[in-house]
């Protein structure tokens, strides 16, 4: 939580940092530097300036479904994405262009379930804890690099009204769950990491709609955690907030 709270507050002190005005030509007090006026290798065009949502911060409320309804996972099942991304303009008056990158994405589920791998079988199915074992805290988490696609709708001027949609693609890093129990009054923290059928490719469709800097964002995945017919098949999904660094 301190980390998203630092991207908060230090994204917070550039949203202004988006060009000014339309109409007021190439200048502005506001200059956030080589992200808004040169590409890496030369500068941009004059007509290509005015480029949108190339650094990205999502803040997620992380769920799936198949063993349970929708929204069932508690309120602070909290992950992130981190997107670096081009902003290819399309139409002469920018209100079209094509976004990709790459991005970094943390799903943490915080719903107290007891997996179990069967490794002879290669499957992994899930339970309720037995009723007074409990654990403190439980966290299902996975990490991905992952490649976004987006086409971006947006009028025109400073304050635009914005739709991307898209879809993204990854590679799984790792998973694992973390228990958190006090023993003895000690903390007891066990975390595991081996899945026997853990789905390493995920893959789904994406949606934001906002305005300038702000935007409500959400994913969809087609692609399972556990890839055997037998183990409990959950699909996650996410739905949080986006802000855009320019």
């Amino acid at each position: 939580m301190r980390y998203l709270l630092f991207i908060l507050i230090f994204t917070a002190q550039f949203t202004n940092a988006q060009y000014f005005e339309e109409e007021d030509g190439l200048y502005s007090r506001y200059r956030p530097g080589a992200g808004w006026f040169f590409n890496g290798m030369r500068p941009y065009e004059a007509e290509k300036l005015r480029k949108y949502d190339r650094i990205i911060f999502d803040i997620t409320y992380c769920d799936w479904h198949g063993d349970r309804d929708y929204f069932q996972s508690p309120w602070n099942s909290i992950g992130f994405n981190t997107s670096a991304m081009f902003d290819v303009i399309l139409s002469k008056k920018n209100t079209f262009s094509f976004g990709w990158g790459v991005s970094f994405s943390h799903f943490s589920n915080k719903t107290p379930l007891d997996f179990q791998s069967d490794f002879n079988n290669g499957s992994t199915s899930i339970s309720d804890f037995p009723s007074g074992s409990e654990p403190d805290r439980f966290k299902f988490a996975a990490n991905y690099i992952e490649v976004p696609l987006e086409f971006r709708f947006r009028t025109k001027g400073y304050k635009h009204f914005k739709v991307m949609l898209g879809g993204k693609i990854g590679y799984q890093i790792n998973a694992l769950t973390k228990v958190t129990n006090t023993v003895n009054g000690q903390r007891q923290v066990i975390k595991t990491f081996d899945f026997p059928d853990n789905n390493p490719l995920r893959y789904g469709a994406t949606i934001r709609i906002g305005i300038r800097n702000w935007a409500l964002y959400g994913a969809y995945y087609f692609s399972p955690l556990f890839t055997n017919d037998q183990s409990v098949q959950l699909t996650p999904f996410t739905a949080g907030i986006s802000i855009s660094l320019f």
